[in-house]
This record gives structure tokens, C-alpha cells and sequence, in this order.
């Protein structure tokens, strides 16, 4: 057997929620590892490791141990049981309702309940790294990348950065070497977060940062050492060939990419009437496309969570739903499906990071509605830095202005964004010469065009 065939090499992302900027992120990791160490085995570290083999056909293994789903109750579970004991469940039912009378009973129930599954996952937390430890074996190399690897705004010190960490730790104990690719920053906010990621800084053998706002910030908490930037890791992933798509004669089709801004179904931060406002702005855009004669159709890149801001949006849009100018939406759950639908756009509005991102890979002038200044420095750095709103104060009138002057000079912004891209993926095969350096591997492959 061969030196390359003995080689295991981990990629590490919080991929698996149906977020196909991680997905995209995970690809581009997979997709290098093979190109540079073709026979290497890859082994993936996520939050849903069935939805990461599925997706990639790579063995797969969790980030963060799942507590286990409380059992079926057995009421629900034999009919018989239930018909023949009509007494006793009446009786329980009587027994609860007396209980919750009982003044100050229900907060002290809660709190005994919290108090027994934190201390149930502290018992299974050993047992998980034990595990983890395990399957660490024989890696030489963990690579991770993603943009919220750096963040405290999902979960707190406990989420993003305490997950990291521990990886960090378990690999280096297993003799891998660690490397922080083109990582996003912010928000941090919490002392013990910050503390968490200077550990993390601290022990890995390689890192950048895909903007200069995260090198600024890591700067700021005072971590010694380079602090080098990169492009976001998806810039290096070679796209799939989008599917043929139906005619949609002389008029420009406009793809629009939305994420539910205070949305309390998914925003940690909600507010309805923020949310509701939001809504009803991109319903105008869409009428004003409609009117003036603009083929139009919205498309998610978190597909849990964007298209229950695209239905609200749908309904919001005193019939423009219906409007033959409104193309049908193909169900995207893919890198794939995600590719074919932009290719249908002319032009493109969109606010997540990764939306703006895959536009401007497939040479599509884009406008951005920036819910974080790292999706500002996106477009800046693809030369389409007139073109970016702030999600907090535009109003439907600005939004439709700037996208008619994006509009007017869309032949000369496709040009300047080929010219800027190019340099970018060049950039990334540099990082990952030097990264996979640090296992031996030579820098031997031709550049990618």
C-alpha cells in the first residue's frame, strides 16, 4: 500500500442544517483533499453526520454529542393499553392538575429538570470525547473551516467556540496537525468565548481568516502571531454544471435570495414587526419587477429556514404570485439544485453570505442586502461595492433604485467581476499549498484556470 493510501485526513464544519453555504464550504474541503491526496480516506466531523454521507459520500462522525429523544410515552404506543385502563389514565390526569394548583410547584419542577439534564450531560460528555478521541486515530491533518466557527451569536461560549476547541485539543493529543482555513468572526461577545478562541488560536498549527474584520477582531483580543486573510474557502470548489433551464424569452430574470430577518422561527433575536417590515419590502421589489416587465423567481441557500420567508413574501404580494413573470421555483436541497437555479438569473439581490458569494462565482452581477459587515467586505472585494444595502435602514425605494443602476451597468460589472474572482481562487490554491505542506504533501498541481 502506498503512502498516499494511508493517509486520513479530517474536515471539520458545522454542516448538516441544511445551510448550503456550509454544505458549499465542506465540498470545497472534500474536493481539494482529493485533488492533492487523491487516495487519502476522508473523514468528516458535523452536526448530522447521516445528512454529511448522504450529501458526500464520505464516512462521517458528530461535533457535538445529541442528547438522546425522550421515549414514545406507552399511551401512544399500544391502543390496548389505553382502552383497557380508561380509569387510571383519568386518574394520573386528576393527580397533574391537583400538582400544578400547588403555588411555586411548576418553577421548582423546571428548575429539578434543567439541574437533571445538565447533569446528565456532563456524565455523557466524557464518554462522547472518549469517543471522539477514537475515531481521531490516524489523522494527520484536520482541516475546518466556516464562517461562524468564531461566533457566540447561536449557543453562546458553549456552541461554536467550546466545540472547536475540544477538537482542537483531541486532534492535537492524536498527533494531527490543526488548520483554521479563511474562518468568519463575529459576533464574540462573551469573556468566555473569547477566552475559548485564544486557546484556539494558540494551538493550531495554521490560520486565516476570510476578511479582514475577523483578522481585525482576533487582532483586537490581543492573540500574538499573523493573522492572514484569505477568500471564503468557496471560491476554491469547482461548481457543478447547472441543468438546462426553460426559455424565458427577451425579459431579465432577477433571482432574489432572502433570510428571515428577526424571524422568531429561526433569529435568535426576533421581533414580528422588524420581521413583518422586511417582508413587505421585498413583496414591493417584487411588484415593481413584475410591473416593469422583469422575469423573477427567489431561491434559499438555508433551505430550512428561507423558504418560510419566501412563503410570507409570496402572500405578501397582492397577487403578483401569480403573475406569469413569476417563474417557477424548483426545489432546491442541494449544491446542484442551488447552481441550476442562479443560472436562470440575470441579475441577483441577495442576503446571505453565500448567496452573494455562488452568484458572483457564476460571473452574476449581484446586489446585497448585508445583515453583517462581512457580506459588505464580500462585495467589495469582488469590485461590487456600490452595490450592497444595509438590511437595518434601506427602504424598498433604495433597494429598487440601486438595482436599477446595477441594472443599467451589468455588462461592464460581469467583466469587473471575472477579473476579481480569478485572483481569488489563485490565492486559495497558495493557502492550500502551504497547508497541506505541513503533512509533506508537494505543491505540485497545476493552477485551476
Amino acid at each position: 500500500m502506498s503512502a498516499s493510501a494511508r493517509r486520513k485526513i479530517g474536515v471539520f464544519n458545522h454542516a448538516g442544517t441544511k445551510n448550503l453555504g456550509d454544505e458549499a464550504l465542506l465540498a470545497a474541503l472534500v474536493q481539494n483533499v482529493r485533488r492533492r491526496v487523491p487516495d487519502a480516506e476522508i473523514i468528516a466531523f458535523t452536526i448530522n453526520p447521516d445528512d454529511t454521507r448522504r450529501r458526500h459520500g464520505i464516512s462521517c462522525f458528530p461535533i457535538r454529542r445529541v442528547p438522546k429523544t425522550s421515549p414514545v410515552s406507552q399511551t401512544s404506543v399500544s391502543s390496548n393499553t389505553v382502552s383497557t385502563a380508561p380509569t387510571t389514565v383519568q386518574s394520573e390526569s386528576s393527580l397533574r392538575s391537583r400538582l400544578k394548583a400547588l403555588p411555586g410547584l411548576r418553577p421548582v419542577v423546571f428548575a429539578l429538570r434543567h439541574m437533571a439534564q445538565t447533569l446528565a450531560a456532563i456524565l455523557a460528555e466524557p464518554r462522547f470525547l472518549l469517543e471522539s478521541y477514537k475515531r481521531l486515530e490516524g489523522v494527520e491533518l484536520l482541516l475546518a473551516a466556516g464562517g461562524q466557527q468564531f461566533s457566540d451569536g447561536y449557543g453562546g461560549a458553549w456552541g461554536f467556540p467550546f466545540t472547536l476547541l475540544k477538537w482542537t485539543i483531541l486532534a492535537r493529543c492524536r498527533g494531527a496537525k490543526v488548520a483554521l482555513l479563511s474562518v468568519g468572526a463575529g459576533p464574540l461577545e462573551l469573556p468566555l468565548s473569547k477566552f475559548f478562541v485564544r486557546c484556539v488560536l494558540r494551538l493550531v498549527n495554521y490560520r486565516s481568516y476570510r476578511d479582514g474584520i475577523s483578522s481585525r477582531m482576533m487582532q483586537d483580543m490581543g492573540v500574538k502571531g499573523s493573522h492572514p486573510v484569505y477568500p471564503d474557502l468557496v471560491y476554491s470548489l469547482r461548481l457543478p454544471d447547472p441543468k438546462p433551464a426553460a426559455a424565458t424569452g427577451e425579459r431579465v430574470v432577477v433571482g432574489t435570495n432572502t433570510v428571515p430577518f428577526f424571524d422568531g422561527r429561526y433569529w435568535p433575536t426576533p421581533d414580528p414587526a422588524l420581521y413583518e417590515d422586511y417582508v413587505h419590502k421585498f413583496a414591493h421589489f417584487a411588484e415593481w419587477l413584475d410591473q416593469t416587465g422583469h422575469a423573477f423567481f427567489f431561491f434559499p441557500t438555508q433551505v430550512r429556514a428561507d423558504t418560510l420567508t419566501i412563503t410570507d413574501i409570496r402572500q405578501a404580494m397582492n397577487g403578483t404570485s401569480h403573475s406569469p413573470n413569476f417563474l417557477a421555483e424548483h426545489p432546491i436541497q442541494n449544491i446542484d439544485d442551488l447552481v441550476s437555479q442562479i443560472s436562470r438569473a440575470d441579475l441577483v439581490v441577495a442576503n446571505r453570505y453565500h448567496g452573494i458569494l455562488i452568484s458572483l462565482m457564476m460571473n452574476k452581477p449581484v446586489l446585497g442586502i448585508a445583515y453583517h459587515e462581512k457580506s459588505r467586505a464580500l462585495l467589495e472585494q469582488a469590485g461590487q461595492g456600490d452595490y450592497v444595502l444595509s438590511i437595518d435602514n434601506f427602504k424598498a425605494e433604495d433597494l429598487i433604485e440601486r438595482f436599477r443602476t446595477m441594472e443599467a451597468n451589468a455588462p461592464a460589472l460581469k467583466k469587473r467581476i471575472a477579473a476579481r474572482v480569478a485572483p481569488l481562487r489563485q490565492a486559495l490554491e497558495e493557502q492550500y499549498d502551504r497547508v497541506f505542506g505541513l503533512i509533506g504533501v508537494e505543491p505540485s498541481l497545476p493552477r485551476i484556470n
